[in-house]
């Protein structure tokens, strides 16, 4: 196992709790041998958690997502459905809002850091232990004789 695989791992672990939430999946990136990256919807906090009244959400999403969701089927459509849903929730906010809800990627985050720290470990330990059994083959004998 490789850094590169634990990272993964890690990071699909934390894609799986976010994306049951939202229509675009996360991508999780290789970037080179010591880098990897997950990227997520930028509302992925609003999907989860919802939102409550007070600040209009943008409207662009919401175009696509009333298109998606095939309620309306020309542009100009759904331009204005997405307008009206967009003041009905800064007004009323979404029927999943959760007052002083946690962030959700550092929820998700911090729900599975503890296999990733384990996971880690294993490997930082086997890397190391095998270059110290090296060492200690080159340095120090496994037989000795003494003659008296």
């Amino acid at each position: 196992m490789s850094f590169v695989s634990i990272a993964k791992k890690f990071f699909k672990a934390v894609a799986s709790e976010l994306d049951p939430h939202t229509s675009e999946n996360s991508v999780v990136k290789v970037v080179n041998f010591k880098e990897v990256t997950l990227d997520t919807v930028a509302h992925v906090q609003f999907a989860k958690y919802g939102r409550g009244p007070g600040k209009q959400p943008p409207i662009d999403p919401l175009i696509a997502w009333v298109k998606r969701q095939g309620i309306v089927t020309n542009d100009k459509e759904a331009r204005g459905t997405a307008f009206a849903i967009a003041k009905s929730i800064g007004k009323n906010g979404t029927k999943n809002w959760v007052p002083n809800a946690p962030n959700a990627i550092e929820e998700a985050i911090n729900d599975n850091i503890v296999q990733y720290y384990k996971e880690l470990n294993n490997f930082t330990l086997d890397t190391q232990f095998e270059d110290l059994e090296k060492l200690y083959e080159e340095k120090i004998p496994r037989r000795l004789t003494i003659k008296i």
